[in-house]
């Protein structure tokens, strides 16, 4: 296997920039459904039609909470590899992921004929571990936020 060049430090920092601005989105998200959440576990209804649905709504933001504090581990993973100048290439064959690919795509871990192999076969398929959030996660409240 031939050995690929990092990728330079401006097109580095353009993807680092991009992560971090969707890292901020999804946790106000966060943050925001945990709020919904929490309002809604307080919620005691007496009436059986409005358990019902304030269990199925617990639900479906459960689900929508977990899916996007697995991005938050794919973004923290791709931020890794941006320290470690090691982005921008599969994990898997080590070849350069096209940049098409990373730009659609910013958290991409193979180049589209990896990815597709391992979609084939799921067990082999591994990602980050779900993020728990921190308090120091929390972005900060700026006056442009409102």
């Amino acid at each position: 296997m031939a050995k690929h060049r990092p990728l330079r430090k401006k097109k580095l920092e353009f993807y680092r920039k991009l992560l971090i601005e969707r890292r901020r989105e999804l946790l106000k998200q966060v943050l925001s459904q945990d709020e919904d959440l929490d309002e809604i576990r307080g919620n005691i209804a007496a009436d059986p039609l409005d358990a019902a649905g304030n269990a199925s709504s617990l639900e479906l933001m459960t689900t929508l909470g977990s899916h996007e504090r697995n991005e938050l581990a794919e973004i923290d993973n791709a931020l890794q590899k941006i320290e470690n100048r090691t982005y921008g290439f599969c994990e898997e064959s080590g070849e350069p992921i096209h940049p098409a690919r990373l730009e659609a795509v910013p958290t991409a871990r193979y180049t589209v004929q990896v990815q597709e192999r391992l979609e084939r076969a799921p067990q082999q398929f591994s990602r980050p571990r779900r993020r728990v959030l921190r308090q120091e996660d929390l972005p900060l409240s700026t006056d442009d936020d409102e």
